[in-house]
């Protein structure tokens, strides 16, 4: 009889006391970082394209005031673009250069791609367009800063968090940027009339419904992009998390609206003649959007961490 064959590891011999291989590391997920760069790019130069009439090269105080009209929306394209753009570079950079993803390396980073992106794109399209001599320098000035500032924001970690609210803020500005182009119909809906008071009535309920839907898109938006991020990783993000990256939109526009009064009030001083109308008005817009920035942050805070509470497991009662 021939006795059974004994099966033998191929494997050498492991000394006592050794501890087990490691297990290999699963493959880094894809980042979706470079697409929200792109995409605040192309918004970037979709807006600077749309607003080239206001920066124009007639003389006047007319050029003026219609330049202070629509720099904010410049402001906030080059301040998310710059933000976008800051957060893609610090993480690619950052996975070549480990330098570049810790302290100071990575705010350096961030900030240098930021204020890359805000002085090139919109000095190309601005220059191709011509300014008035006066305005230019307060233009280049605004945009610069904010695409730096921007930048500077992209660099803030969890870079999960960011991202989410970018691309949250990116939907914002979309929608925002839609009403204001069909504002008058829109107006008219609300009840605008011909005295003062009926369109008094009818900005403040534009404004305000126009505040909240977008502190819904921020948050909803927000939301997805956690969730989607949190699955891709196989983990679980805390409420907190969820907060923040609902926030994050309104927060851009805040910081937006402050870097938007800087130029603002450096481009009217530049006027020859008595604009202290327009600047009244002006005054009401600005203020119009700061309250916008702040509806869209405690909407968009909140609407993420109800959204949140809702996905969590029902407790079982005994």
């Amino acid at each position: 009889m021939t006795e059974p064959a004994t099966a033998t590891s191929t494997e050498p011999p492991r000394k006592a006391g050794a501890e087990p291989p490691a297990a290999p590391t699963p493959p880094r997920a894809p980042s979706t970082t470079g697409w929200l760069a792109f995409s605040a790019l192309a918004w970037l130069l979709v807006t600077l394209l749309f607003y080239r009439t206001a920066f124009t090269g007639e003389a006047g105080d007319w050029s003026l005031v219609m330049a202070a009209i629509l720099l904010p929306q410049v402001i906030q394209a080059n301040l998310l673009a710059g933000a976008a753009v800051g957060l893609w570079s610090t993480l690619a950079l950052g996975r070549r250069k480990p330098w570049a993803e810790r302290g100071v390396g990575r705010w350096a980073v961030g900030t240098a791609a930021g204020l890359l992106t805000g002085t090139l794109a919109s000095g190309a399209v601005l220059l191709a367009y011509g300014m008035s001599a006066r305005a230019v320098g307060v233009v280049a000035v605004a945009v610069g800063v904010a695409g730096a500032l921007g930048g500077a924001l992209g660099a803030i970690r969890p870079a999960r968090i960011m991202a989410a609210g970018l691309s949250a803020a990116l939907l914002v500005l979309i929608f925002l940027n839609v009403v204001a182009l069909f504002s008058t119909p829109l107006l008219n809906a609300f009840g605008s009339g011909d005295t003062a008071a009926e369109r008094y009535s009818a900005n403040g309920l534009l404004a305000g419904t126009t505040a909240i839907i977008a502190g819904l898109i921020a948050g909803l938006a927000a939301y997805w992009r956690i969730r989607r991020a949190a699955a891709r990783s196989g983990d679980t993000a805390k409420w907190p998390v969820y907060l923040a990256a609902g926030a994050a939109a309104g927060l851009l526009l805040i910081v937006a609206e402050f870097c938007t009064r800087l130029g603002v009030a450096q481009l009217l001083s530049l006027a020859e003649a008595d604009i202290s109308a327009d600047s009244e008005i002006l005054s009401f817009i600005a203020a119009s959007r700061l309250n916008t920035g702040l509806v869209v942050l405690f909407v968009g805070a909140l609407t993420t961490t109800i959204a949140y509470g809702r996905s969590l497991p029902k407790a079982v009662r005994d």
